[in-house]
């Protein structure tokens, strides 16, 4: 396994190019044609759903687990695209990592949270969500992944029933502190969370990548 790939989106996506990205990169790297790769981004505002939705709402269906969610400025999304098979893990291994990570980037700001698993899968400040998470697999390796709310505005998540519940259970980390973060800083301190849960000593940082050219022998 050589050094991962870490790309930075340093303004908010749209969704769907990023999504056709990911689906890219699955390929490629079951193909060994890259490297881990971890991808992190705001998007702009957007309605997804998981495979256990079963709306008719004029929503981005997805591949990964879960149902309905939102995602927006303000809201720290990170991608995995991942080979189980090569880093010797399954898909709960994955995302126990990802919860530990989100765990201890929101220790260091004095925030106290705990991971949880099923119906419930996630991160959780007391009995609010703070951090959803969803993965897909195809072929041995992973996409999709986990969204922090940073400073998210919540009021979005009032049209629908995110991942499943009531959208007042959704928190974020302006609303529990009553402040704003930067949410760059707050990027840093989660890769350096990842890097120590994935065991990653060396890494390639590359930012804002074109979509089209990534992967397809073109410098980023």
């Amino acid at each position: 396994m050589n050094m991962p790939d870490f790309i930075i989106f340093e303004t908010p996506m749209e969704y769907k190019p990023v999504l056709y990205f990911q689906r890219k990169l699955v390929d490629l790297r079951n193909n060994d044609k890259i490297d881990d790769t971890f991808i992190f981004l705001e998007h702009n505002d957007v309605y997804t759903a998981g495979v256990h939705y079963r709306g008719n709402d004029d929503i981005i269906r997805v591949e990964r687990g879960g149902y309905e969610t939102y995602h927006g400025p303000g809201q720290l999304v990170v991608y995995f695209i991942i080979n189980l098979r090569e880093r010797k893990m399954n898909a709960l291994d994955l995302i126990k990592k990802i919860q530990n990570s989100v765990v201890n980037t929101l220790k260091y700001y004095n925030i106290e949270s705990y991971p949880m698993l099923n119906e419930k899968t996630g991160v959780w400040h007391e009995d609010r969500k703070i951090c959803s998470i969803g993965i897909a697999i195809r072929g041995f390796s992973t996409f999709h992944g986990m969204a922090l709310n940073v400073n998210t505005d919540l009021s979005k998540f009032n049209r629908i029933m995110p991942c499943n519940f009531s959208p007042d259970i959704m928190t974020s980390m302006e609303r529990i502190s009553g402040r704003p973060f930067n949410i760059n800083s707050v990027r840093e301190r989660l890769i350096q969370s990842i890097e120590k849960e994935f065991d990653i000593k060396e890494k390639n940082i590359y930012k804002n990548v074109d979509l089209v050219g990534y992967g397809n022998g073109l410098l980023p």
